[in-house]
């Protein structure tokens, strides 16, 4: 019986790593990419120099380029560079108390990137394995206002670093967020969050339908290129699942699809159908109270990595450029639970 129990929790421990993905262990000793370095706009924007706005400001262009202005005018919603106001809003974002403690608690918990640089230039050597042709945003560190996790703009990849100061945070709990999503504002997942955000803004969905099965092929593929960035990260933390969740899948796997099936969803273009298996929230109700979230995605990425398995002389490249979704189902050869 004992062995018995290890084998089970040992098949558990890969299902919740990742299983099926032998193809994306590659060689990276010939990919070289440069060393990344992580700019802190967290730390120059509260340095700021509030008797000169002025010469601040063409520092911190300087500095960071376009994405400044990008900055200002949509993550914090301050106007804009040129806006009248634009001093007074700066000065009263940078002494706001909130925002004052808010930066205390990042400096606190983040000090320095050393482990989040490591990780990211993994990754950026993965994507560059696969994509040799396409450029490498600049990655830096901002404070929101609680606005974005990430964004990904003018070729930088911002992370809002204040929203990842730990599940049990007091400002998520002042804010009212959520706890299906507080639960994964934590160290572990910034880059699994900033590689899926980037992945969505690099491949913009291209699928030639808008029916369900498009959907969940597509948010499939995004997936893939995640599992193919961070081959060893375990796939709650690519998801946002809890173990619970991630066991729930993998034991009604077949379920879910069968119903998807008896219920005639997969070629449906019924967006409020579509959105009850697509979107956030504490599970998907149209199941069950333990099926989580976002169910229909997770499916689409098991039938995309059968897809690749199945169709080995099938590049990254050729899965991103590839727009229908029947053909992917027919050849991915898809077996639930399998």
């Amino acid at each position: 019986m004992r062995n018995f129990r290890t084998y089970i929790y040992f098949v558990l421990f890969l299902t919740i790593v990742g299983c099926g993905n032998e193809r994306l262990d590659v060689d990276l000793s010939e990919t070289n990419v440069p060393e990344i370095t992580i700019k802190r706009l967290d730390q120059d924007l509260f340095k700021m120099d509030t008797t000169d706005i002025a010469k601040s400001t063409k520092e911190l262009q300087s500095k960071y380029g376009k994405f400044y202005s990008t900055f200002i005018s949509v993550i914090l919603n301050n106007g804009g560079l040129r806006d009248s106001s634009y001093a007074f809003r700066m000065k009263s974002f940078i002494s706001d108390f909130y925002m004052k403690k808010a930066f205390e608690d990042v400096q606190k918990k983040y000090p320095n990137t050393d482990a989040l640089k490591q990780k990211l230039q993994e990754s950026y050597q993965y994507f560059n394995y696969h994509f040799p042709n396409r450029s490498l945003p600049q990655p830096i560190t901002m404070i929101s206002g609680f606005n974005y996790s990430n964004v990904v703009a003018d070729s930088t990849l911002a992370i809002g670093i204040e929203t990842y100061l730990g599940s049990d945070n007091e400002f998520y709990k002042g804010l009212g967020v959520p706890r299906y999503k507080s639960m994964f504002m934590n160290e572990a997942n910034i880059v699994p969050d900033a590689i899926r955000q980037w992945m969505l803004i690099e491949f913009p969905n291209n699928m030639n339908k808008n029916d369900f099965l498009s959907e969940i092929i597509y948010m499939g593929k995004i997936m893939y290129l995640t599992d193919a960035l961070l081959p060893n990260t375990p796939d709650s933390l690519k998801i946002q699942y809890s173990t619970a969740q991630m066991e729930y899948c993998t034991q009604n796997e077949f379920n879910v699809w069968s119903y998807f099936a008896a219920q005639k969803l997969l070629y449906t273009t019924d967006q409020a159908e579509i959105i009850k298996f697509t979107s956030d929230g504490p599970f998907t109700s149209a199941l069950s109270k333990e099926a989580p979230p976002r169910i229909g995605h997770w499916i689409g990425w098991q039938l995309v990595r059968q897809y690749m398995n199945n169709n080995p002389d099938v590049s990254l490249q050729n899965l991103v450029n590839e727009t229908d979704a029947q053909m992917i189902l027919g050849k991915s050869k898809y077996k639930p639970g399998k």
